[in-house]
Formats: structure tokens, C-alpha cells, sequence
């Protein structure tokens, strides 16, 4: 294929074209040096590593031990100060015995040209790493502080204070072991010449002309490090202070503005923030940045000294929370399974003595019943008892026999019911001024006081009134247990109504028929009544009473068609002895109705009624009732939480609460021995009730015993675990410092050989170094 010309020359002899990259790049190369500007005794150069304004650095090794080296060359005396070579070289002597300091080897100042012999760091610098990766991990940047600080202090110990320190100035080796580099600005302790930094690294009191080496830069430019491996930049760098700077001018304006932007801006805060710094970490790095140099740490080893505080506390943090923890949660599971082991025994026991209370209670409830019930007959006994005395006899057949009596009582019965008998008053002051009617009343009122006036100690039946009622229901002879005013009182009015006087289960209303009304046959008791004066609830005991006519031969021949009279005792409920409990008793003895109707469940007899009608409070109207289906399930013999109907009630507080109940019928005698067809049940109820409080007060006082030691044996571990605890670390301190100590003594002892100079190599030690021109390190070449 033919080519094209342009020119009369051929595209083929044209240089290639190159991009800016690619001629930087060829630049270099041509500009590298292929062959040693000398050669250096015991050491074989290998190739070019680099080159600076002050000459050349070569690759080498030590023929004698293999040992690969970094040899600089310094061609170009002109431009070389060497004093201040001189002052590097010293420092760098001093502190070749340091892992983290870049170890000076041998120096020729009596060659041609002369030479600077130092170990070989190849890993690049801190300064590269950083601005390929940016922010470094917390860990790595930790540990990459803390050898900083080792080879500083280090520095420090032998009186050299760097005054240049930035990631640029610290290498990496191949093992990524920081070395400190570029002491060309540092300064000895006691010297008080002033030094410039690197701004952003260099402390605020070092920007100035006049100041004098401290400790204090360095260990503000350490944080400075710090700062930016946390965070991926320098301490207190931003748009606003560069501006400031490029707009000062002179040096000693520049150097004016940097101090004053940094003593006048708000503290660093961006290592706080960083995810992963404790506060131990970012305290540490906040004093180093701190803007006054009292407030700063002192010295490269306090620093160390917090680093090793701070690693000490986080490798103890898992001791600690197992020695804290661990107690707390064995602590808290044992409080767990003991608090559940208590409650578990507490509800069992709670169950057992439920259980056994409701056995008992019902046990004390049948007896109530059983003592109620041989009260009733005691009471039955003193009726018939009453109503058999010759003495009534003959005064009842008396009366009855008075032509004025029977007319009165037969004038009041022809008004066909009760209602209308009321209304015959006339008749019945008649009747009530009668002889014989007077004398039947002064004999009730002579029996009834015997009952009344005993002593209340006695064993006595106590009856409210004893009276007596025609064929017709009407009471025509009545006695009370106390004076009764004249229009109060019952007789000359008809009740043929009353349970008490017909028999039956129910009052019967007042507008019944009279005449269809038949006295009871035989002894009985009444069904519940409440007293119209006091509101207190009574029961009667009744008979029918029969004259008797006497035949020629002695027989008698009684009629049990119809009685003649009907004789009836009352007895207040409450005066029944099993019913006289104490107001405050936590066991009570209640009689509750029994009848069907709008009446069953209701109170008859409370020791809270008693309680109001002994303070003046008429109960009439005021009717507490069992809830009819609690009433349903105590029949039973369930096992409720009973609430005591009175607890609502004006100063029955004490009545509030659950209560265990029990409730057993009561029984009337029986045909056997007082007449009636069979043994019946009563319309009464006794329900014993006890305070579910004090059934359950042993369990309370034992399980609040037992959390009580709980509590008491869970402080005394915790006091002893905390008291442990504080030995142990007290221990533990005490020997991580002495073992500080101990590696502070050793890390001072040189552990590298001494610095040889050529003069050495060859065997002639009469020649000392002279001072030369190396301003530049590894670090700084191109």
C-alpha cells in the first residue's frame, strides 16, 4: 500500500504524538541516572531510587549482611547548608537506637561526593496512604498513633524535638511500621532558636518568628496526625482560613492569621462524631488539638500514658461486665426464679388455706345452724310451756268469757277485713278500759318481765312481746318488753294477715276477708317481719289455744276445728345469743331470708343493723340483700368471693373486702315434739362469713419474710461482688504500672548497633564525621 507525504516527508518518520501523562512520564525516565555518582565501601548500589534538589538516592545493600539501605548522595555543594545538614545528622545519631525513627547507618562527609548511608523504607508514607484511602479504621489509626507517639517520645527522651511532624515526614514500612523521618527542622530541648511547621499541623504558638521549641508542638502535631486518620483531613482546615491566608501577604501576616484563626475558632469536633470513637479516644485527640498549650498534654508519654489507660479499660470492659454483669444477671435470674418460686408457694398455700377456711367456715356455719336451731326450740318449750300454765288458763277463759269482751272483739271482726277494723276506734278503747281484758294484760306483762329483767349475763330467753289474738286474728291482751304509748299499741287491732296468725309462708294482704281467713293448727314460727317502731327484724313463735270441757267421767273433749285464741311470743333476731356477734369480729354470723319473693336474700340480722339501732338510726326501709345468684352458688357450697351487702353502707367500711362464706338452712322442731306435721325448714338462712384478709395475713407476713431475706442476701452478694470487684482492680493498676514502668526503663536501653561512618568501614577510626548537607530524606525525593 503506497503511504502519503506531507512535505516530502513520510508519515512513518514522524515522532509518535504522546499525551501530557505520557511525556512527564518519559521525562522522568530519560532523567533517571543509570550509573552511582561513587561507589561506597561495603555497599553494593542497585539502582536508582530517586533524586532532590540536593542530589541523588540509590538502592543499596550491605555486603556483609545482606541488609538493604537507602544511600543519598549529595552532588550539588553549592546549594547545600551544612549547618543544618550538620544539625539533622547529629539529631538523627541520637536517635538511631528506635524502631520508629529512621535509622541513620553510616555517613561519609570525606568522600567525593559525599554520601548519607539509612535504612530502607519502602512502604511509601503516611501522607500517600491517607490520601489514597482517606479516613483510616479507628483500630488501625489507634495503633498507627500510638507507634507515632513511641518513636516521638522516644525523640523526646534524648532531648530532640521534631517541630515538623505530618503524615508526609512519618514512612511506612513493609510491615506498615510507622518510622519518623525529616528532622531538618528539629530542634534540641534546650535550644531557642524558633522553628516553622506545616500549616494545619503545626501548633498555633509555633506560627510565630519569636517562639521558642516546645513539646507542646509536637504534641499538638501528633493529634493533628490523629485527626486526620479519624477523619480524612487536618485539624481546623476550611475555605474561610485558606482564603485568610492567601490574603495576607508576608510571612509574618501569614503566620499572624493562621495562630489567630485557630485560637479563635471553635474547637474540632469531627472525631467525636466519627462512628466508633469512644470518649476516652476523642478526650485524648480533643487535648492534643487544644488550642492553649496548657491545656495540651505535657508530653508525648502522658499521651501514651492515656492510650494505655484507654486499652487497659477496653481490655478489662469485658471483665468488667462480667464481674458486674455476670453477678447482676445471676443476681436478677436467682431474684426471678426465687420471686417465682415464692409466688408459686404463696398461691398453693393461698389455695390450701382457702380451701381449708371454706371447710371450716362451713363447719361453723352448720353449727350456727344446729345452735340456731336449739335455740328455736328452747323458744318453742318456753311457748308451750307459757301457754300451758293453769294461771293463763283460767285469766284467758276469764276474759274470753266476759260478755263486754266478746262483744267488743266480735263488733271489730264483723268489719269484714283489717283494713276496715282500724277504722273502729271507739270499739277498741272500749275494749282496751275492760276488767277482764286489763287483768290478762297484767298477767303477759308479769310473765314477760322474768325474761326481760334477768341479767344479761344469764342464759335467759329474751322475748319482745307476749300476746294474744281471739278466733278472729284480733290481739285483745298484749305485753311489751318496754312502755308503749296508748295509740302505739297493738291491741284492739286485727292481724289476722300475719304469718303468725294463719300459718302460712306469706303476710296475707290487709283487705282479706276476715271469716276466710283459718287460724293456724299448731305451733309454729313465722315467717321474718320488720318491727313498724325500731326497723329491727322479729320472727313469732304461735299457737292455737283450745277450751277445754271437762265430761262427768273426767274426759276431756277438745275441738281442733277451729281455736278459740291464738297465743304468740316475738323475739327480736338479734337477741338470739349465736347472733350477737361483735362489730369488729372478723367472723361473722349473719340470718338472711329465706322465703321466695321479693323478700329472699334479705338481711334479717347483721351486727352492722345492730350497730345502727343501737346509735339512734331507725332501719325500717333500708334492706340489704344477698345477690340471688351468689345466693344460688353458697347453697351450693361454691367457693366465692363474697361481698358483704352492708359495705356500701354509711360507717360500714369495715365490712368492705372479700370474705369467705358459707350458708346453712336452719330447721324448725318437728310433730314428735311440738305438734307439727313433719320437721320442716325454716325461712332462714345463717350465713357465716370471715375475712378473706385474715385467712390470708400468715402467707403475706411470710412471703414478705422471705422477700425481705431475699432482698437482704441479693445486697450482701452485690456488696461483696462490688467489694471484690474494687480489689481485683486495684490490683490490676497497680501492676500495669509497674509494668509501664518497666517497659519505659527498657525501651530507653539503644537495641541498634552505633552509627559507622566510611571512615570505619575502612579500618581508620582516627577520622570523625564531618558535617555535611542532607536536608532532604527518603522521603523527599522525586
Amino acid at each position: 500500500m503506497q503511504s502519503r507525504e506531507s512535505g516530502g516527508v513520510s508519515n512513518e518518520d514522524q515522532t509518535q504524538y504522546q499525551t501530557e501523562g505520557g511525556r512527564s512520564s518519559s521525562k522522568k525516565l530519560s532523567m533517571q541516572a543509570t550509573t552511582p555518582p561513587a561507589d561506597v565501601p561495603g555497599y553494593r548500589l542497585e539502582r536508582f531510587l530517586g533524586s532532590g534538589a540536593f542530589g541523588q538516592v540509590w538502592v543499596g545493600r550491605d555486603l556483609n549482611t545482606g541488609r538493604p539501605v537507602a544511600i543519598k548522595f549529595f552532588l550539588h555543594r553549592g546549594g547545600v547548608n551544612w549547618s543544618l545538614l550538620s544539625h539533622e545528622v547529629k539529631n538523627l545519631v541520637q536517635l538511631s537506637a528506635d524502631r520508629h525513627i529512621v535509622q541513620v547507618l553510616e555517613v561519609g562527609w570525606d568522600s567525593d561526593p559525599p554520601f548519607y548511608v539509612m535504612e530502607l523504607v519502602t512502604g511509601g508514607s503516611l501522607e500517600d496512604e491517607l490520601s489514597e484511602r482517606g479516613a483510616m479504621p479507628v483500630s488501625d489509626s489507634v495503633d498507627m498513633f500510638r507507634k507515632i507517639c513511641v518513636g516521638l517520645n522516644h525523640s523526646h527522651s534524648k532531648g530532640v524535638l521534631h517541630c515538623d511532624l505530618k503524615p508526609a515526614n512519618i514512612l511506612l514500612g513493609e510491615d506498615h511500621e510507622p518510622r519518623l523521618a525529616d528532622f531538618g527542622q528539629s530542634r534540641m530541648t534546650h535550644d531557642q532558636s524558633p522553628s516553622l511547621g506545616t500549616l494545619f499541623y503545626m501548633a498555633p504558638e509555633q506560627a510565630d518568628l519569636g517562639s521558642t521549641p516546645s513539646s507542646a508542638w509536637d504534641v499538638y502535631a501528633v493529634g493533628a496526625i490523629m485527626y486526620r486518620m479519624l477523619t480524612g483531613g487536618p485539624p481546623y482546615r476550611d475555605d474561610s482560613i485558606i482564603d485568610q491566608l492567601d490574603t495576607a501577604g508576608s510571612l509574618p501576616k501569614r503566620l499572624q492569621r493562621y495562630r489567630e484563626s485557630i485560637q479563635n475558632a471553635t474547637p474540632p469536633v469531627r472525631h467525636i462524631q466519627r462512628s466508633g470513637v469512644d470518649r476516652a479516644l476523642a478526650r485524648i485527640v480533643s487535648r492534643c488539638l487544644a488550642a492553649n498549650p496548657e491545656d495540651r498534654f505535657t508530653n508525648v508519654q502522658e499521651i501514651l500514658d492515656h492510650l494505655d489507660r484507654r486499652a487497659e479499660a477496653r481490655a478489662r470492659r469485658p471483665l468488667m461486665l462480667l464481674g458486674i454483669l455476670g453477678p447482676i444477671l445471676l443476681l436478677i435470674a436467682t431474684g426471678i426464679y426465687a420471686s417465682r418460686t415464692i409466688g408459686e408457694a404463696t398461691k398453693s398455700t393461698r389455695e390450701a388455706l382457702r380451701k381449708e377456711a371454706l371447710n371450716s367456715n362451713g363447719l361453723a356455719a352448720k353449727f350456727a345452724s344446729r345452735t340456731l336451731e336449739t335455740e328455736l326450740e328452747r323458744y318453742f318449750r318456753l311457748c308451750r310451756d307459757e301457754m300451758d300454765m293453769v294461771e293463763f288458763r283460767k285469766t284467758l277463759e276469764s276474759t274470753l268469757a266476759d260478755p263486754d269482751v266478746s262483744r267488743d272483739l266480735k263488733i271489730i271482726a264483723d268489719q269484714g277485713t283489717s283494713a276496715m277494723a282500724l277504722k273502729m276506734i271507739d270499739t277498741r278503747e272500749s275494749l282496751l278500759d275492760l276488767e277482764p281484758r286489763v287483768a290478762l294484760d297484767k298477767y303477759l306483762a308479769k310473765r314477760l318481765e322474768k325474761y326481760t329483767s334477768a341479767p344479761s349475763g344469764k342464759r335467759v330467753p329474751r322475748l319482745a312481746s307476749m300476746f294474744v289474738t281471739d278466733a278472729s286474728g284480733t290481739i285483745f291482751a298484749i305485753a311489751y318488753d318496754r312502755p308503749v304509748p296508748r295509740d302505739q299499741n297493738s291491741g284492739g287491732r286485727n292481724y289476722a294477715y300475719r304469718t303468725y296468725f294463719h300459718g302460712e309462708k306469706n303476710d296475707l294482704a290487709k283487705t282479706t276477708p276476715i271469716n276466710s281467713i283459718k287460724p293456724l293448727g299448731h305451733m309454729q314460727l313465722s315467717a321474718a317481719f320488720q318491727s313498724t317502731a325500731t326497723g329491727l327484724w322479729k320472727v313469732a313463735i304461735s299457737a292455737p289455744l283450745y277450751n277445754t270441757d271437762t265430761s262427768e267421767d273426767g274426759s276431756t273433749d277438745a275441738s281442733p276445728k277451729r281455736p278459740d285464741a291464738v297465743f304468740v311470743m316475738t323475739i327480736n333476731l338479734g337477741d338470739f345469743e349465736l347472733l350477737q356477734g361483735d362489730e369488729d369480729a372478723d367472723l361473722v354470723a349473719v340470718l338472711v331470708e329465706a322465703r321466695e319473693g321479693e323478700k329472699r336474700g334479705t338481711l334479717l340480722q347483721h351486727p352492722y343493723l345492730e350497730y345502727r339501732h343501737t346509735a339512734g338510726i331507725n332501719n325500717t326501709g333500708d334492706a340489704y340483700k344477698v345477690d340471688a345468684k351468689m345466693m344460688d352458688e353458697l347453697l351450693l357450697g361454691d367457693d366465692v368471693n363474697y361481698r358483704d351487702p352492708v359495705a356500701g353502707a354509711e360507717g360500714a367500711e369495715r365490712y368492705e373486702g372479700n370474705w369467705i362464706a358459707a350458708m346453712k338452712p336452719v330447721s324448725v322442731p318437728g310433730e314428735s315434739t311440738f305438734g307439727s306435721d313433719s320437721e320442716n325448714q325454716a325461712d332462714l338462712l345463717v350465713l357465716v362469713q370471715y375475712r378473706l384478709d385474715k385467712v390470708f395475713a400468715p402467707v403475706g407476713v411470710m412471703e414478705q419474710t422471705l422477700f425481705r431475706e431475699g432482698a437482704a442476701a441479693l445486697v450482701t452478694i452485690l456488696l461483696v461482688s462490688g467489694t471484690l470487684w474494687f480489689l481485683v482492680r486495684r490490683v490490676g493498676d497497680e501492676r500495669a504500672v509497674r509494668s509501664r514502668r518497666r517497659e519505659t526503663t527498657t525501651n530507653d536501653e539503644p537495641t541498634e548497633p552505633p552509627l559507622r561512618t566510611s571512615a570505619e568501614v575502612n579500618g581508620d577510626t582516627s577520622k570523625q564525621p564531618t558535617p555535611g548537607n542532607l536536608a532532604e530524606t527518603q522521603s523527599n525525593t522525586d
